[in-house]
This record gives C-alpha cells, structure tokens and sequence, in this order.
C-alpha cells in the first residue's frame, strides 16, 4: 500500500512540476529565413493571416480531416493486473477483437497491454468531463475544433478549469492564433506560462492550466507546430489570388467589353451620358437588347477569355498539392471517380491520415489529461481503430472461427451484448461433422455416420460396418 501511495505522489508531482531541458534546446530553435519563397518576396504568414485563407480546398480538406477526427472519440479503459483490486466505477467487458486491438497497439506501454484484463470504463468524472465540455461546447465539438487548429494553425490550446476538488470541471479551447508560449529570460523551462493576447487586452495561463495539442515541427520541435496549411502556404496563396483575378474580370472591373467611338467630337458631359445610358442598358443581365443611336457612331467588341487550358491544367496541380498536404485522397474532392477508387481512398485516408492524429491525441491526453483522475496509472484512453480494412479482417477472423468451432455461438453473442442461447453453449463444427461435444455421439448418432457411397462400391458393407451390425 504505502509503495502504491509513493508511486502515485510521485507520478503527480513529476506530471506537476514544470520540464526543464538542457540549456542549449531552451529558446527559438530557428536561425533560418523568415520568407516563403525563394526569391525573399513574401514573409512567412501571420496565424491570421493563415485563418483568412480557410477557404476553398484548403477549407474542404481540413473539415474533412476534423469531422472524421470527431467522429472516433477516445474511449476509457482500466487495466488491472493479478495483484490490483478489481475496478471500482462502472466497467464492461471487452469483445475478442477489440482486446486484440488494444494488446496489439505498439503506442500503449505495456503496462497497459500486458495486464491480466482490460475492461471500458462506462461511467468516471472523466468521461463526465469530456462530455459536458462546457457551457459552449460539446464532446463533438472539442474534437472537431481542436484537430481544425491543428490542421489550420499547427497547435490547439485546451484550458482546464478546476474545481474545488482538484480535477477539471470545464474545458475552454483558446483561439490558437491568439496563444503564444512564453519563456522568461534564462529560464531552464520549455514553457513559463501561455499568454492569450487578444488587441491589448492578455492574460497569462499556468502550464499545468493549459493541454498543448500540436503537430511535429522540425523548426521548433519543443514549443510550435506546423500546420498542413502552412506546409502548402505558397498554393494556397495561389489559388486565392487566381479565384481574385478571376471575380474582377468577371464583374467586369478590369478590362472593358466595348469601345464606343462617336464620329463626331463630344463634350466630357456628353460622353458621360453616353457611357451611363450604355452601362444601364447592357450591364447586369442587359446583354442581347437594341440601342438606337442618336448619331454616327463606332462599337468595338472586346473579347477576353476566363483563362486557357495551360491555367486551368495549373490550378488542377495546385489543388492536388493542398490535398497531399493535408493527406486528403484527390478522390474525395473530383467526380471522375468510382466506387473502387472511393473505397481506397477511403482506407489510405483512414490509414494514412486519420490513425496517425487519433494516436498523436490520445498519446497526449494519456500524458497529461488521465493522471488528474487516476494517480496509480490504470487508467488509460485509446481511439477505436478507424481503417476499414482492420475492421473487415476482424469479422471475417470471427466467421472463421465461429465456423470450425474455435469459439462458441454464446461467446459471439457474449461479444455482441446478447444474452446466450441453451443451443449455443457447445462450439459447432460444419454441418457434415456434426456437434464437437462427444457426449451427443449417443443422442445423434446419425450425425456421425459417413456419407453413404454409391451402390457399386460396397455400399451394404460400409453400412454395416458403421452401424455395427451384420448383414442379413
């Protein structure tokens, strides 16, 4: 017992006490340049900046990764070895494969992987938490929000107001551009505290306060995160300017339509109210109707295309490069596909993408979030497996060894959360081999005799060796 308490106070006070790094790996970690492009033209965008360009495929593909994200929140699981007590909230027993899933994940210590049993925790002030987030917010809400500023900004910000007894009652997500990591001069930390500065107004957050979401940054791998958004800047930029270029030629603001050159010189108040009686009978939908024209006078058509084949081929490539970098197929974003190409882009999305952002959030939830409830390390939060394929495997396995009496039809049920039959106690093998409990040989005993042969080969005499009877 007393070995128990001191490991727990330990484990709290370590999570508690602030990090502290060797000296040279403390401050900004980058000395390299601070433009986008090649030529040092354009500076590396501000986070505001980043949130004004959420639009059009950059926006597509990281609401898809965020939704999808959402959609497989972390479930709670208790593992309990031979010389623990048994749980005290309210569990449920895992089916086969889903214990198979979480034995065989290499991101879990094996503390949790190899103990005795390892059950769903149904009811904890944790999942109480994650589910009343606050008064703004719910569960859905925070995963959606915090993957979408991973994918938007490289870092999500949770803010974790505690109550009287010392646990989280309420989850705040901070606006991530609005967050910035400090570090006081000569300090020995990665982070003094998180300052919220919105116009003048900030307010500066504990470390132990704040949860730091952030995805891998080989410019400051301790404090930032770069954002797929970021890493595809220059084509997001792009397609931006190129959607611009394209509204201003068609709302006719750049170059004109016709040129009206009278035969006789005019005055400035004349032309004036020729170019307005012009614009109020053609502009806006006016195409297509007469003008009699009170004197001699040239028009002149001026045609100008949309764009050619070379820009529309070029905006195609752009569009393709947002989407590897956000890890979204091409497929989800084009008509020219089919159901086959739907379904395996599907599987790479969920394999590629989805898995790998589950684990990153699980890893820090399980680091940071799951100690303020449980100090002894038994608790722990895993995401169900996302990958089609993975989950295809497990109900074919299943079907396997329903088939050739491996586990039983209760165990199946058992899996299922249905109650178990009188008739599904006893594994079953192929209908041709009859009940694998050998006690049934008496009450049925022709289920076990051989298909019988053909007449011509003895088909009297195997019979009656069989039955074990003689012949008349």
């Amino acid at each position: 017992m007393r070995t128990t308490l001191a490991t727990a106070f330990s484990r709290l006070a370590r999570w508690l006490h602030s990090k502290y790094v060797p000296p040279g790996l403390t401050g900004n970690q980058w000395t390299g340049t601070g433009f986008v492009d090649a030529f040092k033209r354009s500076r590396n965008p501000t986070p505001n900046e980043q949130l004004a360009e959420l639009k059009n495929t950059a926006f597509t593909c990281a609401s898809i990764n965020a939704a999808v994200c959402a959609a497989y929140p972390p479930r709670l699981y208790v593992a309990t070895h031979p010389d623990q007590p048994a749980p005290k909230c309210l569990t449920k027993r895992l089916d086969r494969a889903t214990l198979e899933r979480l034995r065989s994940r290499s991101t879990l210590p094996a503390i949790f992987t190899k103990a005795r049993q390892i059950e769903e925790v149904l009811d904890h002030p944790l999942l109480t938490l994650l589910r009343k987030v606050n008064p703004a917010h719910n569960s859905f809400d925070l995963w959606e929000l915090t993957t979408f500023y991973q994918e938007v900004l490289g870092c999500a910000y949770w803010y974790l107001r505690f109550g009287v007894l010392g646990v989280p009652e309420e989850i705040w997500l901070l606006p991530a551009q609005n967050v910035t990591p400090r570090r006081e001069p000569d300090s020995r930390r990665l982070v003094d505290y998180y300052e919220y500065r919105v116009g003048a107004t900030s307010h500066n957050y504990r470390p132990e306060e704040i949860i730091h979401f952030r995805y891998p940054d080989p410019k400051d791998p301790y404090t930032s995160g770069l954002a797929p958004l970021r890493a595809c800047w220059e084509q997001v930029a792009l397609t931006s300017e190129y959607l611009a270029f394209k509204k201003a030629t068609w709302e006719n603001s750049a170059i004109p339509g016709a040129i009206v050159s009278p035969d006789d010189v005019i005055g400035e108040e004349e032309r004036d109210r020729l170019e307005a009686q012009w614009n109020a009978k053609f502009r806006r939908g006016g195409a297509g109707r007469a003008l009699v024209a009170e004197s001699g006078m040239k028009v002149s058509l001026l045609t100008h295309s949309m764009g050619d084949l070379a820009t529309l081929a070029e905006y195609g490539k752009t569009k393709e490069d947002i989407a590897n970098a956000f890890h979204v197929p091409l497929s989800f974003l084009t008509s020219e596909t089919n159901l086959a190409n739907l379904q395996a882009a599907e599987h790479q999305h969920m394999a590629k993408a989805i898995f790998p952002r589950l684990q990153r959030r699980d890893e820090k939830l399980n680091e940071q979030l799951v100690p303020l409830y449980d100090p002894t390390g038994r608790l722990f939060v895993a995401s169900e497996d996302p990958v089609p394929y993975n989950q295809e495997i497990a109900w074919r396995q299943q079907e396997v060894d329903l088939k050739y009496g491996i586990v039983s039809i209760n165990e199946v049920r058992q899996d299922r959360g249905l109650v178990p039959v009188p008739w599904g106690q006893t594994p079953w093998l192929p209908l041709n081999w009859g009940p694998s409990d050998l006690s049934q040989r008496a009450a049925n005993p022709s289920t076990f005799h051989r298909p019988a042969p053909s007449a011509d080969s003895g088909a009297v005499q195997e019979s009656t060796q069989d039955t074990g009877h003689e012949s008349g």
